[in-house]
């Protein structure tokens, strides 16, 4: 919605629904009060996203349940890492969602669970909608992937970050590595690697010979072996 004014489509009549800033990262812009249980709730939240952050409100509707995230590295065939839930420990909240707050004081409002307590079927379908999303999508190297599963079971896909975050003992990325016993100089090699490997394919290329060009090797060794290996265990 651009303004906050514009008839709401009919499958979006149905509350709960929750708004966001259509072209934020980190949360920004998710607050408690996001999730709106009337059209006039809707409408005030978006015309005070539109005002702060100069762009339209993206309406979706809210899906109740577990929260997980899932790391993924990789191109063509995507090594996914170990889920991480997002567990809401304020069990007053009714429609918890992972706020721009819960980031900033998540120790005492939520708990990260990595590997997070699936069970084997889940953990398979929830591994599979991460890859296919992860495809879909056109990602490389690295990407992280939302998701809510609800009490039925079934998986939601609620939205993709290209480019997650990479600060060392508070990102989610890199909380899931850690998790998966990958430690945070791995993580960065893990994701390097894909962008050397076509780097020196292009300069191959570019050398005719199959040669790199003087001076390449000195320029990309970023890390030691034992930084790019595969360590994460699915």
């Amino acid at each position: 919605m651009n303004t906050g004014k514009e008839r709401l489509q009919k499958e979006f009549t149905k509350f709960p629904l929750i708004v966001k800033p259509v072209a934020e990262g980190s949360s920004k812009g998710v607050v408690s009060k996001s999730v709106c249980h009337s059209e006039s709730e809707l409408r005030e939240v978006v015309r005070e996203i539109v005002d702060k952050y100069q762009q339209p409100g993206l309406v979706e509707e809210y899906i109740a349940g577990r929260e997980f995230t899932v790391g993924l590295l990789g191109e063509k065939r995507p090594k996914v890492l170990p889920p991480m839930e997002i567990v809401f420990l304020d069990k007053a909240e009714r429609t918890p969602v992972y706020s721009f707050q819960h980031k900033l004081d998540w120790n005492d409002r939520i708990r990260y669970d990595v590997p997070a307590n699936l069970d084997p079927g889940q953990l398979e379908r929830l591994k599979v909608a991460s890859r296919a999303a992860f495809m879909a999508l056109g990602c490389r190297d690295v990407a992280r992937r939302d998701f809510r599963m609800d009490e039925k079971g079934r998986f939601y896909f609620l939205e993709c970050n290209p480019l997650p975050g990479l600060t060392p003992g508070w990102s989610d990325l890199v909380l899931i590595a850690q998790g998966g016993g990958m430690d945070y100089r791995t993580l960065i090699g893990e994701i390097l690697s894909g962008a050397i490997r076509r780097y020196k394919e292009r300069e191959q290329r570019k050398g005719g010979n199959g040669a790199p060009k003087s001076g390449y090797e000195e320029r990309t060794t970023i890390a030691p072996t034992d930084a790019l290996r595969i360590e994460a265990k699915a």
